[in-house]
């Protein structure tokens, strides 16, 4: 039965959650990473993590004049499996808040976006940047040629929080369901260090016929590494051609 697998996960660093990425790439055709926490010249680790793998990514941190601009935290990455390399597009992103792939499959062109959007520090400014960072989602969307959409990632956003309405109208302004808590009750996906406060912040959001698809939707209770849970989603009838090895 065609299907694929998608999960998400912000590993709050690739290399102290590299076992469990591994893990995670032998399971899923596509593996979201958000807070990988790389520089600029280190993201091509990424495509060395598993051999089945290659990744694109974005890095939170500028280099300019070999002077570095910014702290490692942040940055985003895509990884997917070689077998399926020859149907994607990498889409082009100026904003290490997302990165984004064209895929080719038997539904048609499937825009996927992984995004890590801002933290709400209670200032203006992060909410300034929560709104543009969802407006850019939004533009890449429009200027995209794919019928479908899948974001999935870290949007610091709970139901009631200050960043809620934009990430609604995110939703509706992209015509887009809310696929996890479509399916999930009262989800858990982030857990401070001490224990003493948790959210449901992570999601995946979908187009209504890939929304029509998803068959299961779950968090990854077992993985342990970071601060949040990984989110995955298996969607059947929507095939990734892959070239055989």
């Amino acid at each position: 039965m065609a299907q694929f697998n998608l999960v998400t996960y912000n590993c709050r660093s690739v290399k102290s959650s590299v076992n469990e990425i591994r893990q995670l790439c032998d399971k899923y055709d596509i593996v979201m990473l958000q807070e990988h926490w790389l520089l600029p010249h280190d993201i091509v680790y990424l495509s060395m993590l598993h051999p089945e793998f290659l990744s694109v990514a974005k890095s939170a941190v500028n280099v300019t004049d070999n002077v570095l601009i910014g702290r490692p935290y942040g940055g985003t990455a895509i990884m997917y499996r070689k077998d399926i390399a020859r149907n994607m597009v990498i889409v082009d992103s100026t904003d290490f808040r997302m990165c984004a792939v064209k895929i080719l499959t038997n539904c048609g062109l499937v825009l996927l976006v992984c995004v890590y959007l801002p933290v709400d520090v209670g200032d203006a400014e992060c909410f300034e940047s929560y709104i543009a960072t969802c407006a850019y989602v939004t533009a890449l969307c429009a200027e995209c040629d794919a019928t479908q959409y899948v974001i999935a990632g870290d949007f610091n956003c709970r139901n009631g929080s200050r960043f809620y309405h934009v990430f609604m109208d995110l939703i509706a302004d992209n015509g887009l369901f809310k696929t996890d808590s479509n399916n999930l009750v009262n989800a858990i996906t982030y857990c401070n260090d001490a224990g003493s406060a948790w959210s449901w912040i992570d999601h995946v959001l979908c187009s209504p016929t890939i929304d029509q698809m998803v068959c299961n939707v779950s968090v990854l209770e077992e993985y342990i590494t970071s601060d949040h849970k990984p989110l995955a989603i298996t969607v059947l009838y929507v095939m990734l051609p892959r070239l055989v090895m």
